[in-house]
């Protein structure tokens, strides 16, 4: 079978899948997760005792004590790389390569994944893209990395980007585009290609709403597919007044895929259960309740080469009573923070919040960075909507003090605009005195 068949029938199998009953869902995952327990079992050093809790004396598999297996942290992939690699691989699982985070949770690290793990990221992402209608015969452009061969004024030509086998699909193109292309480049290339669908982190789509807006120069997009960090309601306001686009979540990760997309007929994000098993667990690591937040928590189920069984994605979250639009995945109500600690004080005290809409919307602001510049000193710096118009500070700073720590000293700075990292990221909360190690 070739990769695209078997992309295929993955995909065939997602549509139907999607409408399972639970139980036909939980025996899938059971036997996903059971194939993948007893390779990382054998074949990973850092498992060959780490996973004894849920082996029986026969050798079945004891489900109910899943949650005694010790959650994998950024730093055990730090610090046990090398332990961490599969020293075999199962047969059909493709060759593999590495990646590096771009540490913006103050711990990079690399991650190694094999090609099945792509074939089926894709295949659950187009299934995204068909409950929200898009049309692959259309252009398609991805903001990258710094490929020289994707250099304005022409980009990087990527070929089609929706199923090989579905017929539209073939008449579509795709770009990369370098993050060195400017604010006025990029505006001009995705009118002069006629890119319908964008995608990039939604914080670099929205300073580019605010420079098309600052310059003049429109461009007219379908959907922004926004991925890599949360998407507030003020991105989604943005990419509709400047491009007159919807948008369309992807809760991915380096390390997990495509986590989970909006449902197309109601709030809230489905889980890609057939590509990895989410959970939501307490301090404990026990699961959460429904509506009650916890650490996002995942086992994907053929990332063979570097396997992560109950892997700390790092999010905080909470799942949604079962949707009712009709499908069995679970659903996830809200994404509200990190779960690893942005700010710490001096008695030791880390917290891991984020601010309240309401006071980015009392400063007027289009975009904010929340910064730890000393042992207890903050800053909250922000791009105003309107610079003859001074915001609410002392509402802002109030919120911070209820969130973080009532006794730091906070200091307001009014910018034109806030820089990204070398890696094209845009942080809203950055810890520059002592980053958290977690």
């Amino acid at each position: 079978m070739t990769e695209d068949e078997l992309q295929q029938q993955f995909f065939e199998m997602l549509m139907e899948s999607q409408y399972w009953s639970p139980s036909q869902l939980v025996a899938y995952q059971r036997e996903q997760l059971e194939q993948l327990l007893r390779h990382a079992r054998a074949n990973v050093p850092f498992y060959e005792n780490r996973l004894d809790s849920v082996f029986r004396p026969g050798g079945g598999i004891d489900w109910d004590r899943w949650h005694e297996i010790p959650i994998v942290t950024r730093t055990d992939m730090r610090d046990h790389r090398d332990a961490m690699l599969a020293r075999n691989r199962p047969r059909g699982h493709g060759d593999y390569s590495t990646i590096e985070s771009s540490g913006s949770t103050g711990l990079p690290i690399k991650i190694s994944t094999n090609r099945l793990m792509m074939l089926a990221t894709a295949a659950i992402r187009w299934r995204a893209q068909r409950w929200h209608g898009v049309d692959w015969s259309k252009t398609y452009t991805a903001r990258g990395g710094f490929d020289p061969d994707a250099l304005y004024p022409d980009g990087k030509q990527t070929g089609i980007w929706g199923p090989p086998w579905d017929a539209a699909a073939r008449a579509g193109r795709s770009f990369t585009i370098s993050r060195r292309f400017t604010s006025e480049e990029t505006l001009e290339f995705l009118s002069r290609t006629a890119t319908a669908y964008y995608s990039s982190v939604p914080k670099n789509v929205h300073t580019l709403a605010l420079e098309a807006e600052r310059l003049g120069i429109f461009a007219s997009l379908e959907s922004i597919f926004a991925h890599g960090e949360h998407v507030g309601a003020d991105d989604k306001a943005a990419f509709r007044r400047v491009f007159g686009a919807a948008c369309l979540e992807h809760y991915s990760s380096k390390e997990g895929g495509h986590m989970a997309h909006p449902c197309p007929d109601g709030p809230g994000l489905h889980v890609s259960a057939e590509n990895l098993f989410l959970e939501i667990v307490d301090a404990e690591g026990a699961p959460c309740p429904v509506g009650v937040e916890g650490r996002v928590v995942i086992t994907p189920f053929v990332s063979t080469i570097q396997p992560l069984i109950r892997y700390d994605q790092g999010d905080i979250a909470a799942f949604a009573p079962p949707c009712s639009c009709g499908r069995v995945l679970p659903l996830l109500k809200s994404i509200s923070g990190r779960s690893m600690a942005i700010f710490t004080h001096p008695d030791g005290r880390a917290a891991a919040r984020m601010l309240p809409d309401s006071a980015r919307e009392a400063l007027d602001a289009t975009m904010w960075q929340i910064a730890q510049v000393g042992p207890l000193d903050f800053e909250i710096r922000y791009v105003p909507r309107d610079t003859a118009r001074l915001g609410d500070e002392h509402q802002a700073e109030a919120a911070f003090r209820e969130i973080f720590f009532d006794d730091a000293a906070v200091k307001m700075i009014r910018l034109p605009r806030i820089e990204t990292t070398a890696a094209g990221k845009f942080l809203e909360y950055v810890n520059e005195w002592r980053p958290s190690q977690t």
